[in-house]
Order: C-alpha cells, then sequence, then structure tokens
C-alpha cells in the first residue's frame, strides 16, 4: 500500500525493505523511517498504512521515547555536521539535554532498555575477542553518556572516557559516579596530546570516528597516529563505524593506509558483528 505522505516515503520504503529482507534490526529499521519522514504521527500512520504490524507495536509501544527522537530531528540535531569541531561540539550538547539515549545512539529510539541491550552486545564482542580483561586499561573516544564505561567498568582495571561536548560528559560523570575505576574527560577533539606518557591495552570508538572523519580526514589520521603511540605492545584499537560515507571499500582503504603507516595487523575489517545495530567493526593490533 502507499504510503500516506510522499516526502521522505522513498527512504522510508528502502529502510522497510530492508528489514523484511533481514538485513536490518527493528530499531534501525524504525530509526531511518522516523528520520525519513520526521513525525511519530507520521511514522505511525505510515506503518499502518504499509501493512507493518511488528514495526507498528513496537513503535506505539515506545511512543513516548519517539517523541524525544522526533524533537532532534526537528531541531536538526541528527543532521551531519560537517568541517568543524565545534559545530559537532554544539550539536551533541543540544541533542544530549533533549534525549540523552537518543542523542548517543539514534537506534535506541529514545529507550534506555534498547540502549542497554546494544551496549551490552558491543561489550559481548569485546569479551568474545578478547580484547578485555581484569589487567586491561581501556580508552574509550567519544565516551558519550557514559553508557560503555557502565558496561566495561567490572571486566577491566580502567577506563577513560573522553568526548568533546561537555554536556554528554556531565551526563557520564553523573551515570558513573559510583564507579572508582572509570575517569571521564572533556577533551577539544583535534588530536590525543592530553594522553600522552599513558598506556592502554585496548583504545575503543564506538561511533566517533564519522565525526573525526567529518571534522576532517587529517584529524582523524592524527588520531589513529596518536593512538599508536598510547598503546602498549599487543595493545588493539577496536573502531565500529569508522564513517557515514555509505562506502564500506573507502573505509577498508583508509584503514588499510592508516594500519600502514603506524604498523598496525588488521583482525576484523569492516565486518558486521552485531544484531541491532548496523556499525562495521575494525580492530586493528599493534605487534
Amino acid at each position: 500500500m502507499a504510503a500516506p505522505m510522499s516526502q521522505g516515503s522513498e527512504r522510508a520504503r528502502d529502510a522497510l525493505a530492508a528489514y523484511r529482507q533481514r538485513e536490518i534490526s527493528a530499531e534501525i529499521a524504525l530509526m531511518r523511517i522516523l528520520l525519513a519522514l520526521g513525525d511519530v504521527a507520521c511514522l505511525t500512520s505510515w506503518l499502518e498504512a504499509a501493512g507493518e504490524a511488528e514495526l507498528l507495536r513496537i513503535a506505539q509501544a515506545r511512543r513516548d521515547r519517539l517523541g524525544g527522537v522526533a524533537c532532534l530531528v526537528r531541531a536538526g540535531l541528527t543532521d551531519e555536521r560537517n568541517g568543524s569541531i565545534a559545530a559537532i561540539r554544539a550539536q551533541f550538547d543540544a541533542a544530549v539535554a533533549l534525549a540523552p539515549e537518543a542523542a548517543v545512539a539514534l537506534y535506541s529510539l529514545g529507550s534506555p532498555e534498547i540502549l542497554a541491550r546494544a551496549t551490552a552486545e558491543i561489550a559481548g564482542r569485546l569479551r568474545e575477542w578478547r580484547l578485555v580483561g581484569t589487567d586491561a586499561d581501556v580508552l574509550d573516544i567519544g565516551c558519550g553518556i557514559g553508557r560503555i564505561e557502565r558496561a566495561l567498568a567490572p571486566d577491566v582495571r580502567s577506563i577513560i572516557g573522553i568526548d568533546v561536548s561537555a554536556g554528554m560528559i556531565a551526563e557520564a560523570r553523573a551515570r558513573c559516579r559510583d564507579l572508582r575505576n572509570v575517569t571521564v574527560a572533556c577533551v577539544d577533539g583535534s588530536n590525543l596530546a592530553s594522553l600522552a606518557g599513558r598506556r592502554f591495552g585496548l583504545v575503543l570508538a564506538v561511533d566517533a570516528f564519522p565525526y573525526l572523519v567529518m571534522a576532517g580526514p587529517g584529524i582523524a589520521a592524527r588520531h589513529v597516529a596518536d593512538i599508536a603511540g598510547l598503546l602498549q605492545p599487543g595493545g588493539a584499537l577496536a573502531i565500529f563505524n569508522y564513517s557515514y560515507r555509505g562506502s564500506l571499500d573507502a573505509d577498508r582503504a583508509d584503514i588499510a593506509r592508516l594500519a600502514a603507516a603506524h604498523g598496525f595487523a588488521i583482525e576484523r575489517n569492516g565486518t558486521s558483528d552485531l544484531s541491532l545495530w548496523d556499525g562495521a567493526t575494525f580492530v586493528l593490533r599493534r605487534p
């Protein structure tokens, strides 16, 4: 059945088709459809017209939380910010004030429960790949509201979370105040010079590199160069999503160049390892 509105309907149809073909999760599908249509009422009426009962049921159950996501969309806070760390910082400061969970992961649909499930899946993969352990010191780039910190704190010796958004760091500090092995700090986002002299067994970046790439390829490259100096021998860099360019081949080519420049071995090269989120995984190991 045709969509009840024309604007954004093609993108919404593409998302629905991908969901029906089991290429993406229900959460990712709802996120994409909401981004295409921009309004919760339009979302639910569109799904009803499309005869998509399961997504409609989830949307109706999450209606209140989806309202916060729609606020981010209407305010333009889900738009990509090119060329300026300051613009990215302002975007996330504003977004976290409106909807903290959605601000760090739009596919959470604003739900703490969905975000917790997605975070647990990421943490589970890190354990499975033996990238964390009780003797590990971890650096989390783009820590947001501290969700990874809470998930990994029981498994590591220490974890430092950094972010360019003061609003995100304030939220993370409040959420992690009971965790003695967690530290969070606001940084300028241009490099990791403030951490010089530290050593980490794992440097983690969950959906952070796309913003470094948008701010400038040189900024992303500088971060990888700094990470090479921060990792202890045998340490790993785990990147979940390198860019939002929509080309995994381009991402793999960039990762290959950066790995060769800094002596990393590539262990995971843009793999799809998560069921809820569609992020691509890159794991680079320092010999």
